[in-house]
């Protein structure tokens, strides 16, 4: 497989890192930016080259550039892009519109997240009628090298995205906010640090391991009239969970405008 890319900003960095990261050959990674990609072929080894070598020479045409630039980018192009596998990363363009400017392309809506860089992205797609079944297994392959694959209808994207795309922010926010009180209560800065990030990846992956349910694990660590349920308490006070319901609201209330 080579795999085409047309833009080169940070969710195509993202992407092309992680491919590298799993295995794949950097000759097998084709980009087309006016503004990045010497530069990126420099940085990473990946192959250089203008969009219609792109298109042409590549299995799988992901769309990476600004929105904005769907019909501008590709109008001399379209041709090339006949019965082509193109997995769109652009932010908001349904498939609708894809179809409006790549009539004749296999398409694919998806929307990644920044922490496929290191291969433990989450990851949204849906296909649009004409794509094949291989061509669905090529894309869900193509992003479980990147983290997990979630196959969802595209009403659904904006929710995704609030999670998972605007997720890993609120993420650092709790990260930070964990810091800040360790500091607060005299650890320093890179203790605290350590010491939040591997509390946070060891009981997301026990969660992620087990069978039980987060309401179960809290109950298993926070024992009745003990320091951490009297936390939790205080949380529950604060309406921390409204809280949190709150800002995805807003994130997909913002994006839907």
């Amino acid at each position: 497989m080579k795999y085409g890319f047309i833009g080169a900003g940070n969710m195509a960095q993202a992407i092309i890192k992680g491919l590298i990261k799993d295995g794949v050959a950097t000759h097998d990674i084709i980009v087309s930016s006016p503004s990045s990609a010497a530069k990126l072929s420099n940085d990473l080894g990946i192959v250089a080259a203008d969009l219609t070598t792109t298109i042409q020479k590549s299995d799988l045409v992901v769309l990476a550039f600004l929105p904005k630039q769907l019909a501008t980018i590709l109008a001399d192009h379209v041709a090339h892009f006949k019965d082509k596998l193109t997995i769109s990363v652009l932010a908001g363009v349904t498939l609708t519109q894809l179809h409006q400017v790549l009539p004749d392309a296999q398409l694919v809506r998806s929307l990644p997240n920044v922490n496929s860089t290191i291969n433990q992205g989450c990851t949204a797609i849906a296909f649009s009628h004409n794509v094949t079944v291989d061509n669905q297994q090529k894309t869900t392959q193509f992003y479980t090298k990147l983290g997990t694959v979630n196959v969802l209808p595209e009403e659904q994207f904006l929710t995704f995205s609030a999670i998972a795309g605007s997720g890993p922010a609120y993420v650092f926010n709790f990260i930070d906010a964990l810091i800040a009180a360790g500091m607060a209560n005299g650890l320093d800065a890179q203790t605290a640090q350590n010491i939040t990030i591997q509390t946070l990846l060891g009981s997301s992956q026990m969660l992620q391991q087990s069978q039980r349910s987060p309401q179960e694990w809290m109950n298993i660590v926070a024992s009745p009239g003990g320091s951490t349920r009297a936390g939790l308490d205080s949380l529950t006070a604060q309406h921390f969970n409204n809280v949190i319901k709150q800002a995805i609201d807003v994130t997909v209330n913002h994006k839907h405008a």
